[in-house]
């Protein structure tokens, strides 16, 4: 009487799908490169709290709106490919937790880049009149705060409430090492301090950390064989 054992058969990478993954992941890394010193160059209010008057945005009007434009397509494409690569590395255990959190986060990147486009033209678009009447205007939207920021905020929490989700999934597959997921979830820890000037700094590095070291162990899987017995 003899036996048997099944052993693994090793499928071999796919070179097409490692492209594709490889350049996700290097949408992924340039996005959070190009984000993370963005709280740094966000101005700050002369009469503090979060809203802006006309002499605080006319003098850099173009810096303003361009800023502005740039991080929120990098906002797009990062949170997209940080869902989806996510969502790749997550196959069995956590699969539902990492679907659920990157549909989260995709609804929330609209909703989030809608509400900074309009931001940025708000300001930008009333600090090109005179003071006086560029000054009613910006007084009047700053008066409008739920129109103002509500799409961007809803779409942030959108976001935030989806990373976290998907992070406890990748947790519990353990496609990552432990110290990836509890680097995503700086992303909490951005809702309680500034986004601006250094402080923003010193929570957006260990963000894009992250999301940089997802990017690589997504690429690694995609360029090694998978097993199946």
């Amino acid at each position: 009487m003899s036996t048997t054992t099944a052993r693994p058969t090793v499928v071999p990478a796919d070179p097409v799908t490692r492209r594709r993954i490889g350049a996700i992941g290097l949408v992924l890394i340039i996005s959070n490169v190009i984000a993370t010193p963005g709280g740094v160059l966000w101005p700050e209010p002369a009469g503090g709290g979060e809203t802006y008057s006309y002499a605080d945005i006319q003098p850099l009007r173009d810096r303003w709106w361009g800023l502005l434009v740039v991080l929120s397509i990098s906002g797009i494409l990062g949170v997209a490919a940080q869902a989806f690569l996510t969502s790749y590395l997550v196959r069995t255990r956590g699969a539902a937790w990492a679907t659920t959190g990157g549909f989260l986060m995709w609804i929330g990147i609209a909703f989030q880049a809608v509400g900074v486009g309009g931001l940025a033209a708000t300001y930008y678009v009333a600090t090109g009149v005179d003071a006086t009447t560029g000054g009613a205007v910006i007084a009047n939207a700053n008066d409008d705060l739920l129109h103002l920021f509500g799409p961007m905020i809803a779409g942030a929490l959108m976001v935030a409430v989806g990373t976290v989700i998907q992070v406890v999934g990748l947790w519990r597959s353990h496609a990552v090492p432990r110290w990836v997921p509890l680097l995503v979830l700086f992303v909490v820890i951005s809702f309680v301090v500034p986004g601006n000037g250094w402080i923003g700094l010193a929570v957006q590095i260990p963000m894009a950390a992250g999301a940089i070291a997802i990017a690589y162990y997504a690429w690694r899987r995609a360029a090694v064989g998978t097993e199946t017995v």
